[in-house]
This record gives structure tokens, C-alpha cells and sequence, in this order.
């Protein structure tokens, strides 16, 4: 009687065995990215962050058009979390955006992250500040006049440009408003050929201040 039930009980424990393996295989095949949201330059813990996870994954040997698989907001500590299942990733690109900030982007190895592993992430954001400019030639005037300015810092984002300008002769004015990482200095450059001796002429360079979230204003004059 026992040898009957020998190979049906082995059969069953084989079963057993390979269904408790597949569950066992199956655990922890997912990935985590614990990130860290913060304001630059001072490092304050940023709230309301939005951090959008896509990823271009392999699939029966295809490369397949690139998803969103993870979202998440950071919390009052500027702290989010995202999981999402691990597949055979060919790339994995973050975004992130929140308000009174510049937007922010990257990527992920997905060689770096591991199952049961939390790949810490910390994002700093730029806050804007709004730079007003204005430059306008006034009396005494020549028709001489010459002012060629540029603003120095090349921020990495859609911001101030850099590109000089020239302004010549009586009545020159211009003016714009542009964007800038808040809390930095930006510097600025201007060589002014006057004809009328004794006004100030030659090279100059200076800064402003721009704080975050706020404005400033270069005004000069000629």
C-alpha cells in the first residue's frame, strides 16, 4: 500500500515544490526609487513636486515606445516614492516639475537599480526670478553713441539670453524681462563709446542680485 502511494506523493511534493519555487522567483521583482525633493541653492525640502517616471522597454526581442510607468507628488518633506515591475528596461527618463521652479529632467541606469533595493534619488530644483532690463541713452546725447551690452550667466534653462546687443546714436532704449535661477547673482557687461568729453565711457561689469520667486531690476543709463 505505501509503495503504491510512493510515486503519486513524490509527484505531488515535485508539484508543491515547483509552484512554492515560481512564487519565490515571482517575490521582489519590482523596483523602487525613493527620491528627495529640494530648492537650490539652499537645499530647502521642496512640497508639491511631480515626478513622472517613463521607461523604454525590450519585449519578445522589440524595442517598445517609451511609457509613463511611475508618478508620484512629494509630500510636506519633500519626500515621494514610485515602484513599478522590473522588465528588461532599455532606458528610464524622469521628469519633474513644480511651481515657481524650472522644470528638471534625467535618467535613470537600469543597471543601478535592484529588486528590494530603494534607489535614492535627490532632485534639486532651480527656483525663477524675473530679471527686468532696461538700457536708455539720455541727454546730453550724440548721434555717435555707441553701447554694446550682454548679460555673463548662461543658465541651463529657457532663461536670460547671453547674446550681445548693440545700441547706437540718440533716443537708444531697449527693454525686456527675462528668466533666471532665483537666489543668484547675474553679471552683465557693457563698452560705451560716448563723443561728449568727460562722460563716462570704456568697459564695465557688474552684477544683480535676483532672489527666488522674486524680481529684479538693471537700469542703466548713458
Amino acid at each position: 500500500m505505501s509503495r503504491r502511494c510512493f510515486t503519486p506523493c513524490i509527484a505531488l511534493s515535485l508539484v508543491m515544490l515547483l509552484v512554492a519555487g515560481c512564487e519565490r522567483r515571482s517575490e521582489g521583482m519590482s523596483l523602487r526609487v525613493d527620491g528627495q525633493a529640494l530648492t537650490l541653492p539652499n537645499r530647502a525640502v521642496l512640497s508639491g513636486l511631480d515626478f513622472t517616471l517613463h521607461e523604454r522597454a525590450v519585449e519578445d526581442g522589440a524595442l517598445q515606445a517609451e511609457a509613463v510607468i511611475a508618478q508620484a507628488e512629494s509630500d510636506e518633506m519633500g519626500q515621494f516614492s514610485v515602484e513599478f515591475p522590473r522588465r528588461s528596461s532599455f532606458s528610464l527618463r524622469w521628469m519633474a516639475e513644480a511651481d515657481r521652479h524650472f522644470p528638471a529632467s534625467g535618467t535613470l541606469d537600469p543597471d543601478d537599480l535592484y529588486p528590494n533595493e530603494p534607489y535614492p534619488l535627490e532632485l534639486g530644483m532651480y527656483p525663477v526670478c524675473t530679471l527686468h532690463v532696461n538700457l536708455a541713452s539720455v541727454a546730453p546725447e550724440d548721434s555717435t553713441d555707441r553701447l554694446q551690452f550682454n548679460l555673463g550667466e548662461d543658465f541651463d534653462c529657457a532663461c536670460c539670453p547671453t547674446d550681445p546687443i548693440v545700441l547706437e546714436g540718440v533716443g537708444a532704449d531697449s527693454s525686456w524681462s527675462c528668466l533666471m535661477y532665483g537666489d543668484h547673482w547675474m553679471t552683465w557687461g557693457g563698452d560705451l563709446e560716448v563723443a561728449l568729453i568727460g562722460q563716462p565711457d570704456g568697459l564695465f561689469v557688474d552684477s544683480v542680485f535676483c532672489p527666488a520667486f522674486g524680481t529684479a531690476a538693471l537700469n542703466l543709463t548713458w
